[in-house]
């Protein structure tokens, strides 16, 4: 009687463990912010700066997402990617050319103004979506100009990430965003789309050698041969990583400014980003919040055009 009674309390206690693991759960350490679906990462945020071996101290960031991962457990983002561009980490939003009270400012690349995580505002855990509020500073020095709030939510039934941002002047004076072609909101791709790594890890010798097996394809059926500054409702970049077949999208939500916005397709390299100030500069004002919105879909299988414009359309409130 003992044993079946020990048997049938096991069994309830692992009854109502296994819910635990269903649905979507946001959980907090030291270092960082884990979004887990169906006990799967889908997502990380790094609150601290952790350099990895091989790259200099002063590319060290925080404030950013990665991984990011597909269902089937796939990291379809990289982090401080080498032999070069080791500034640009998974999921990240810097201004690539600034310009505050006459001093020109750099947040995309290591040096005095940079971005980076200042705290956690909010873990969200609910029935259908799980996620977390951070504040972010853009910086020059030890001089805040910009607070940036980022909220995250990753979606139980779709596994969805939708993602808002909202920078806000805390100086006295406007940050303009000067007129550049790249910058902004931002995704670096897995590092097994990136030919240089492979050829600085041994092998290959010339660059000519590889073809990056990343494609990108945009709402319009553009790619990088003729999409680059093009102004696309999303872009999806996709490729195998681990031999299988995946993909990643970012979506625009229509009331971001200058929307659609312009879009910067690297031709050689797997990111690329949003970027409102390609043909003319703006600023951010004290007083005037600066708030964009994206849908962020990773996937396994290859991209399914018609089915990413089903999704931007409910994005969008279309349907």
């Amino acid at each position: 009687m003992l044993m079946k009674t020990l048997f049938l309390l096991a069994a309830a206690l692992l009854s109502t463990a296994i819910p635990a693991l269903a649905g979507v759960v946001c959980v907090e350490s030291s270092d960082q912010l884990v979004v887990t679906r169906d006990g799967r990462q889908v997502l990380s945020y790094q609150k601290t700066v952790r350099v990895p071996p091989g790259v200099g101290p002063e590319y060290g960031r925080n404030g950013f997402i990665h991984p990011i991962s597909t269902p089937s457990g796939r990291v379809i983002t990289d982090g401080y990617p080498v032999p070069h561009h080791a500034h640009q980490h998974g999921l990240f939003f810097a201004w690539k050319k600034a310009t505050f009270e006459g001093e020109t400012l750099n947040f995309w690349e290591p040096g005095p103004a940079t971005v980076r995580h200042e705290k956690v505002l909010e873990v969200i855990n609910e029935d259908a979506l799980a996620g977390f509020r951070v504040e972010l500073a853009h910086v020059n020095g030890e001089r805040t100009i910009l607070r940036e709030t980022w909220t995250v939510k990753v979606h139980a039934e779709t596994g969805h990430i939708d993602f808002t941002s909202e920078q806000r002047c805390v100086a006295d004076s406007p940050l303009t965003l000067d007129k550049i072609h790249y910058g902004g909101m931002s995704i670096r791709g897995s590092r097994q789309w990136f030919p240089d790594a492979q050829i600085s890890a041994g092998k290959g010798a010339l660059k000519d050698e590889f073809v990056a097996p990343c494609a990108i394809l945009t709402s319009e059926g553009l790619t990088q041969a003729n999409g680059n500054h093009s102004r696309p409702r999303w872009v999806c970049m996709s490729g195998p990583v681990d031999a299988a077949p995946v993909s990643i999208t970012l979506i625009q939500h229509p009331t971001n400014f200058r929307y659609p916005q312009h879009v910067r397709l690297h031709p050689a390299m797997p990111y690329f980003c949003f970027i409102p100030t390609v043909e003319e500069p703006f600023q951010i004002e004290p007083g005037k919040p600066w708030v964009s919105r994206y849908r962020i879909i990773a996937e396994d299988g290859a991209p399914d055009a018609a089915k990413l414009d089903a999704i931007q359309r409910a994005f969008a409130g279309e349907e």
